[in-house]
Parts: C-alpha cells; sequence; structure tokens
C-alpha cells in the first residue's frame, strides 16, 4: 500500500515538476517498497522510473515542447553505455545472469538522461539532493537505533548494515556518497540553525559509517572531506573542525574499540593482511580479463568464474570497481570508463569556474567530493554494483553534467528575472 501511495504520488509530483519527481524517486528507491501496476508486481523505484519517462517524453508532444538539452557527458556516457551492452560478445555464458545485470546497467544510464532532462532551475538540484540525505538520514538512524539502546554490540563479527543492504562495505559506499552532501547542505544554507542541522545530519551518517567498519567507506569519508577542505579554503576550517568533532564525539561515544580493533588486529586480519588477501582477487580479475581482452566476460559473471581461476575465492566482485570494469566488460568497457571520469571531472571542473555565487560553488564541491569520496572506496570493493547504489552514482553524474549550464550567466540573468 505504502508502495501505490509513492507511485501516486510520484505521478502528481512529475507533472507538476520531473524534478521533483527525481525528489520523490530519491527518497523511495532505497527502501524498495513494492507496488502493483495491474497484475505486473514492480518496486517503487521501476513504477517511478516508469513515470518519469512517460512524463518526460508526454511533455515533447506538447504544443510547446521543452528544449532538448545536450551536456558534454552524453557522448562518454553513450560510450560507456555501448561497451556496456557489447561486452554480450565476449560469449562467456551465463545469458540469464548477464541479461539481469544489462537491465540494471541500463536503469542507471536511463536515470542519467532522465536527470539531464529535468533540471532547469539552479535550485532543483538542491531539491533532488535533499530527496537523497532525507532517505540516507532515515535509513542511517534506523540502522544505529539498536546501537543506541545498547540492545545491539559492534564488532568485527556484528557491522553495521541497513534494511535492503545486507552488506556492511555495501552500505558504506553508499553512506560516503551523501557525507559530502550533507556537509555542503549545511553550509549553502542560509538559515540561522543551518549548522546545527547539518551536524546532527553528520552525527548520524557519521556514525552509521564508523560502525560499518569499513576500511574503504573510512578511505571514501577522508577523500571526500580533503576534498571539500582543498576546493573550499575559505571553509576549510568549518569543514576539517566539523568532520573531526563528529569523529571524536563517535569515538568518545563508544566505537572507539570497533574501530581500533579494525585498525589493527585484535579482531580478525589486519589491513595490511587484508590487502594482501585482495592481491590473489586482483589477479584472477587480470586472468579473467586476459581469458576475454575485448568484450570481457560479461556483466555479473565474474562469481560465476572466480572459482575456476581460484577454488579458494569465493567472491562475487574483484573488491576494485576498475578491475571488476575490466573483467566484465573487457577493454572497451575500461577505456570507455576513463574517457567518462575525465570528462565527468572536466565538467565538474568548469561548473567550478563557472560558479558565480557561493551556493553555487559549495553545490559543485559537494557533487565532486562525493563522487571522489565514492570512487575511493570503490579501489577496494564495487558497491557500485548494487542497484540502488549504481542508480545515486547516475543521479549525481546526471546533476553533475547539468551544473555548468545551470550555472551559465544567462540563467543567472533568467532567474533574476
Amino acid at each position: 500500500m505504502l508502495g501505490t501511495i509513492a507511485a501516486l504520488l510520484a505521478i502528481a509530483a512529475a507533472l507538476y515538476s520531473p524534478a521533483l519527481g527525481l525528489a520523490v524517486l530519491a527518497v523511495s528507491f532505497p527502501f524498495d517498497l513494492t507496488t502493483y501496476a495491474g497484475p505486473l508486481k514492480l518496486t517503487t523505484s521501476q513504477a517511478l522510473f516508469l513515470v518519469l519517462v512517460v512524463v518526460l517524453v508526454g511533455r515533447h508532444f506538447a504544443r510547446t515542447p521543452p528544449p532538448v538539452h545536450r551536456t558534454p557527458l552524453d557522448l562518454a556516457v553513450v560510450l560507456f553505455a555501448a561497451a556496456t551492452v557489447l561486452s554480450v560478445l565476449g560469449l562467456a555464458g551465463y545469458y540469464g545472469d548477464q541479461l539481469v545485470a544489462l537491465v540494471k546497467a541500463a536503469g542507471g544510464f536511463l536515470l542519467f538522461f532522465i536527470v539531464t532532462q529535468s533540471l532547469r532551475e539552479r535550485r532543483e538540484p538542491w531539491l533532488v539532493i535533499a530527496g537523497v540525505l532525507g532517505a540516507g538520514l532515515v535509513l542511517s538512524l534506523m540502522a544505529i537505533v539498536p546501537i543506541l539502546q545498547g540492545t545491539v554490540s559492534i564488532s568485527d563479527q556484528n557491522r553495521l548494515t541497513a534494511i535492503n543492504v545486507i552488506d556492511a562495505n555495501l552500505f558504506a559506499g553508499y553512506l560516503v556518497i551523501l557525507i559530502p552532501l550533507a556537509l555542503a547542505a549545511g553550509l549553502a544554507i542560509r538559515w540561522r540553525w543551518a549548522p546545527v542541522v547539518a551536524g546532527v545530519a553528520l552525527l548520524i551518517l557519521g556514525a552509521a559509517v564508523l560502525a560499518t567498519l569499513s576500511r574503504g567507506g573510512w578511505l571514501g569519508f577522508v577523500v571526500g572531506v580533503s576534498t571539500m577542505a582543498v576546493l573550499l579554503p575559505g571553509r576549510r576550517r568549518v569543514i576539517l573542525g566539523t568532520a573531526g568533532a563528529v569523529v571524536f564525539i563517535l569515538l568518545i561515544g563508544g566505537l572507539a574499540g570497533p574501530v581500533a580493533a579494525r585498525l589493527g588486529s585484535g579482531s580478525g586480519a589486519s589491513p595490511f593482511q587484508t590487502l594482501l588477501d585482495r592481491v590473489p582477487i586482483w589477479q584472477a580479475a587480470i586472468t579473467l580479463w586476459l581469458q576475454h581482452p575485448v568484450f570481457g566476460i560479461g556483466l555479473d559473471n565474474f562469481n560465476n568464474y572466480i572459482l575456476a581461476i581460484n577454488p579458494d575465492l569465493d567472491v562475487n566482485q574483484a573488491h576494485d570497481l576498475f578491475l571488476n570494469i575490466l573483467a566484465e566488460r573487457g577493454l572497451l568497457g575500461i577505456i570507455t570508463f576513463g574517457i567518462f571520469l575525465v570528462v565527468l571531472f572536466r565538467t565538474l571542473a568548469r561548473s567550478l569556474k563557472l560558479a558565480s555565487d557561493r551556493t553555487d560553488r559549495i553545490l559543485a564541491v559537494g557533487v565532486t567530493a562525493s563522487l571522489a569520496a565514492f570512487l575511493a572506496d570503490s579501489l577496494f570493493d564495487v558497491a557500485y554494483y548494487d542497484y540502488k547504489i549504481l542508480l545515486l552514482f547516475w543521479l549525481l553524474v546526471g546533476i553533475a553534467a547539468m551544473l555548468p549550464q545551470l550555472f551559465q550567466p544567462a540563467n543567472a540573468a533568467h532567474r533574476a528575472a
């Protein structure tokens, strides 16, 4: 019933404003509610996708259709999408698994283009980000409440997860995207209580990412905060001071023991040993690529082939996003992904130059830091292959693609008028 209500709300929101429909989608997809379109069972995110697509296509049949907006990232995304589809030419079998994975990947690419055709005003990215943060805060609060109540203790054998996210490393990959956005929102909002609200939000998200005991997540946290401090020198003390205070409060509040054990070897493998344990996985990924160098072994096929390479490795991903893309999508995939990343960060750098006021610059820096944090975490895990995180990634990429257009002086003059 909740899924159906959410779908109806999204229809109304999307008809009123596609950006508002995106915000509703951002709120709904982490919870993965179920709804029905007649006899067809859908998740809420799938239903909202259909709603947004129908609304955007329908607008182009109106008497005064909106213009089609092109971005510098369009070609790079199309090339990476094409390389993803061509991965089936690796002829590695398990085509049912590949087809399901291709559908999930297509959802991310489609969301990118939905975002670029939906955002028209400077305030609209903030609206979507508010939806992302709202869902993330609810998800994180639900996860940490049992810890605060003392009914759950965090250890290496009991790391924090969330509903619909059964793996602590995946949850950490989701959280490192949110933390820079929350920090950016706190810096940008001109409201008396904004620093307090942002501090509480960071405390919740910080507690969650620390309690996952994901060292890749902690690396992403450091990279995200550091990126913001470097790109916003005038706010460096506030950024580092806030992040440092949050970590300090959480450590003295009870997480110091599990964190220290995770950084040492008291409750399991040390960070150095964990790194060594990943080396055979990375070697296997390269071996799989060498067997299918051009097109790769196909999406979601890593777990189907890894045991043939090394029977001792019972993993479903390469524990490195770049090696995972290389193995599953081949040389075409990693080259087009590299081109995509270059164009992405060049576009973000251009948006920083075009930012004419404090709020615009903070938005561009927040998105940049969020994506940098996620890529840092992806050096040791592949949270990207969880479809909820995949959607969030492409949602942010779509926002990044539109920032230069939203920051153009002509748009500023139009907003002032």
